[in-house]
């Protein structure tokens, strides 16, 4: 039996950007997927009643992809969208408050999948949705120089940590420009050619939680011919250095005994990769 699910956000954007962005078939490829491991590689929009549309989703290693499509059944200018979609139908409503614009989307589910599933699955799309023209209002954001490969590592940096993603590529082979969101910062990278080279004099610096996190992201960040500095340093094999720095060395940094924090430094200094452990060692004294 079908029933009714509802999934809802808010968007801190103004409502003209929001809409936008959730019709537009340019942004609509940056963030119609509820997990990263898929994508959007093609929409199409016609946007009146009885006009279609059209969504390409792919698993991005190739194993399967599908359509969404539909046909719009009422439109109410950045207030409401309503459509068909085979035997189903869908509702979109907009609205304003002081804090952003809510987005909630009511759809009938299918058989195939359990309510739950399908509840996330599409909950996880418009999250995606949120943080994609939430990045959008961002006015700064950090600018990587690379020779030609930089989309190559932008979608590297993003597989590494959570609410990273891609925004926009430029067109192009290779784009010029790659904006995304790493850990919830903005960045850019720029293809601009062997101009200038990346050095240690800029750097990604990462707050890890524990010693499990920080040997993944290092193990990472080594592969593919990285090399390790000292002090939690590293250089990745696109050229960009890194420093893969765990919490608890800043709280050690920042304790008001100050003797302890040193002889924690001390430690530091000595090591590649930080190890949690021999820097609470050595703080203890």
């Amino acid at each position: 039996m079908t029933e009714t699910i509802t999934v809802e956000t808010k968007v801190a954007a103004p409502i003209e950007e929001v809409w936008r962005a959730y019709l537009t078939p340019e942004h609509i490829r940056q963030w119609n997927a509820a997990s990263d491991d898929w994508h959007t590689t093609a929409a199409t929009v016609d946007l009146c009643v009885g006009g279609t549309f059209s969504y390409r989703m792919e698993a991005k290693d190739g194993s399967f992809g599908f359509d969404f499509a539909g046909v719009y059944t009422k439109i109410v200018e950045r207030q409401l969208i309503e459509y068909e979609f085979g035997d189903r139908k869908a509702k979109v409503e907009f609205w304003s408050g002081e804090d952003g614009v809510s987005v909630r989307v009511t759809f009938d589910s299918e058989s195939t999948h359990s309510i739950e599933q399908q509840r996330n699955g599409w909950q996880a799309i418009l999250n995606k949705f949120t943080r994609y023209v939430q990045s959008k209002q961002q006015k700064v954001r950090t600018c990587l120089w690379f020779d030609g490969n930089g989309h190559e590592a932008a979608r590297y940096y993003v597989s590494l940590l959570p609410d990273s993603f891609i925004e926009t590529e430029w067109v192009g082979d290779p784009p010029l420009v790659v904006e995304f969101t790493l850990a919830g910062a903005p960045m850019m990278i720029l293809n601009g050619g062997p101009h200038y080279k990346l050095n240690p004099a800029v750097s990604i610096s990462v707050l890890t939680k524990d010693q499990t996190e920080t040997d993944r992201l290092w193990t990472a960040l080594l592969a593919g011919g990285g090399e390790e500095s000292m002090c939690g340093w590293l250089v990745d094999r696109y050229g960009v250095s890194w420093q893969i720095t765990p919490e608890a060395l800043m709280r050690m940094q920042v304790s008001e005994d100050q003797v302890a924090a040193e002889r924690a430094r001390q430690a530091m200094y000595k090591m590649r990769k930080i190890d949690i452990a021999a820097l609470e060692a050595a703080f203890r004294g």
